[in-house]
C-alpha cells in the first residue's frame, strides 16, 4: 500500500493478522471472511473460515445471485481438527487453502472443488480498522477484537463451464475471542468503495437495549471514525434487503452520503437464533459509483413470524 494519508484512528499491530490463542469455552471462536462481488455478472459470494476453542475448524464458500441461478452454490465443512501450530500463513481446511502474505497487506486463497474453482488475491488499499480503536472498544460478546479492511482483488472464478475474472473491490474481516450470537437483536453491517481512496464501513448494532456504532470513512486522504449514522433500509416482505441509504457522520466533522442497491441475497445461518442476509450491492458514495456488500442480521423468531403471517 503506497498511499499518503492522515488518520485519527489507532493503528493495529500486524501480529493480529495471524491466528490467535483462544480460550476453551463454548463461545471461543476466530474467523475470517473475504467478500466477492461481480456486479457485471450479477454474482455475489464469500469465502469464510473459522476455528473454535477446541481446535476444530470449518469453512463455507458460496456463489449466488442471478448469474448463478435460482439456487446458490455452497460448500461447507466443519469439525476439522487442526494442529495447535497451524497458522494463517498456510491454512488448509478441506478444499480451502488460505495464505497470508505481508501482514495486514496481502493474502491469497485457493479453493478447488467440483462446484467451483476460485483464486482470490487480496491487496489492501487502506490500513486495517480495528473495533478496539473506538473509544468504547470492541463489544466483547462480538469478539475480543475484530478488524475490517478494504482492498482490491485479482484472480478468477471458474463455475458452470465459465471462467470469470476477479478484478475490483474487496473487503475482509477477521475477529477473535468469543461470539455470542444470541445477544444481538439486529444489525446492519455495510462496506462500500468507490475507488482505492474513497470508502466507508459502518456497523450499527442493536443489543441489550443499546445502539452501538463502529466504522470509518476514508476520503480526501483522511480516515476518520464513524460517530453516527442515519440509515434508511428498504426490505422485501420476507425481510431481505432491497436498498440501504445512509448519512454518515465522522470524527473529522464530515458528512458522507451513501446509497446501496442489493442485486442478490444469501441467508447465512451461523447460529440457530439468527440469520444474516448477505447482499452484494451497487453503491454510491457522495455520488461516486462503486460497489460493496451489506449484511443485515435478523432474529429467526422474527423471520418465522413474518413468513407465517
Amino acid at each position: 500500500m503506497t498511499r499518503t494519508l492522515t488518520t485519527d484512528i489507532r493503528a493495529l499491530d500486524p501480529i493480529h493478522d495471524n491466528r490467535h490463542k483462544l480460550g476453551t469455552g463454548p463461545l471461543a471462536r476466530e474467523s475470517m471472511a473475504y467478500m466477492i462481488q461481480i456486479p457485471e455478472e450479477q454474482i455475489g459470494g464469500f469465502i469464510y473460515t473459522w476455528i473454535n476453542g477446541e481446535g476444530l475448524a470449518g469453512s463455507a464458500v458460496t456463489l449466488y445471485g442471478p448469474g448463478i441461478g435460482p439456487e446458490p452454490l455452497l460448500e461447507k465443512f466443519d469439525g476439522i481438527a487442526m494442529s495447535p501450530d497451524a497458522d494463517f500463513f498456510d491454512w488448509r481446511v478441506k478444499n480451502l487453502h488460505f495464505r497470508l502474505g505481508e501482514l495486514l497487506e496481502t493474502a491469497s486463497i485457493s479453493y478447488k472443488s467440483e462446484l467451483f474453482d476460485i483464486e482470490y488475491n487480496f491487496t489492501a488499499t487502506q490500513p486495517a480498522y480495528a473495533y478496539s480503536s473506538h473509544k468504547d472498544g470492541c463489544p466483547q460478546w462480538i469478539a475480543h477484537d475484530r478488524f475490517e479492511q478494504h482492498g482490491l482483488v485479482s484472480g478468477y472464478v471458474k463455475v458452470g463451464g465459465r471462467e470469470i475474472t476477479l478484478q475490483g473491490y474487496a473487503q475482509r474481516d477477521h475477529s477473535w475471542g468469543v461470539r455470542d450470537w444470541g445477544l444481538n437483536q439486529h444489525w446492519k453491517w455495510v462496506h462500500a468503495q468507490a475507488g482505492p481512496e474513497l470508502g466507508v464501513h459502518f456497523w450499527k448494532l442493536e443489543s441489550m437495549g443499546k445502539t452501538l456504532i463502529r466504522g470509518f470513512v476514508d476520503k480526501d486522504q483522511h480516515i476518520a471514525q464513524v460517530v453516527d449514522v442515519d440509515i434508511d433500509l428498504e426490505i422485501n416482505d420476507d425481510l431481505k434487503t432491497r436498498t440501504v441509504h445512509a448519512t454518515i457522520y465522522d470524527s473529522a466533522g464530515r458528512t458522507t452520503t451513501f446509497q446501496g442497491v442489493a442485486y442478490a441475497t444469501f441467508p447465512l445461518c451461523p447460529d440457530p437464533m439468527i440469520t444474516l442476509f448477505e447482499s452484494p450491492i451497487v453503491a454510491h458514495i457522495d455520488g461516486v459509483k462503486g460497489g460493496g456488500c451489506c449484511e443485515v442480521l435478523w432474529m429467526n423468531s422474527l423471520i418465522e413470524y413474518v413468513n407465517n403471517k
